[in-house]
């Protein structure tokens, strides 16, 4: 149960801050499926999933490398390994009240993640109009480093994993958990943003994340609210 709870955890944060996923990204897919047009649905399809598949992958690469580097710390220091467990608590709260709307902080942090963007976002531009799946997927795997607090809160707790793939298998299920409405909303863009974009949706979504915030964070809470689920 405890290596199973993360990834679903993460899978379904990503589900519910969709919301923000699609006001970074779903113009970038809404742009990539009009570049599309004149092709058919299948050619469509397909290169929308490689390019899904490279933006995952990114995000694997990420979370391998931040948890070898949070298995490091915390194998000096056990101190270290619980200090990136609160941090990472914290920027999902702080994530939960940023998609309400309650508090923007995460705005500073995706801000200053700017600088990495501008050097890849000259790269990915030439990339566009995608022409065949290798370039869907490169170009997935430029975007996947989009400056985005939900990431970063994630990143944050793929390095508290202790372990290396465990952290990469965390951005894995993160990503599959942004992937149905990301996905879809390229494809249906008008029929589904205001839906997902809705303050109720936004609302009930971050209050959910700050409850898997708070259950993120070490303490006793955890084996009560265990103890309440499964009496």
């Amino acid at each position: 149960m405890n290596e199973v709870s993360p990834l679903l955890s993460a899978f379904t944060v990503g589900l519910l801050g969709s919301a923000h996923c699609i006001g970074m990204c779903g113009g970038i897919t809404s742009a990539l499926s009009l570049s599309l047009e004149g092709r058919s649905k299948r050619r469509i399809m397909g290169l929308m999933g490689c390019y899904h598949l490279g933006r995952i992958m990114s995000y694997a690469l990420a979370g391998f490398l931040l948890a070898s580097i949070g298995w490091y710390l915390g194998g000096i220091s056990p101190i270290t390994k619980m200090a990136l467990r609160y941090c990472a608590g914290g920027m999902l709260i702080a994530m939960g009240f940023y998609l309400t709307g309650w508090w923007r902080g995460l705005i500073l942090l995706e801000q200053a993640g700017q600088s990495i963007w501008r050097l890849i976002h000259p790269v990915s531009k030439k990339l566009l109009p995608v022409q065949s799946a290798k370039e869907a997927l490169l170009l997935g795997s430029l975007w996947g480093w989009l400056p985005c607090g939900l990431v970063y809160s994630h990143l944050v707790w793929a390095a508290s994993q202790g372990n290396s793939f465990q952290g990469a298998a965390l951005m894995i299920s993160f990503g599959l958990g942004t992937l149905p409405a990301v996905f879809i909303t390229g494809v249906f863009s008008r029929q589904l943003h205001s839906l997902i974009q809705a303050r109720l949706t936004r609302n009930i979504a971050g209050i959910m994340i700050i409850f898997f915030g708070i259950w993120t964070l070490p303490g006793t809470h955890q084996k009560w609210i265990m103890s309440f689920m499964m009496p």
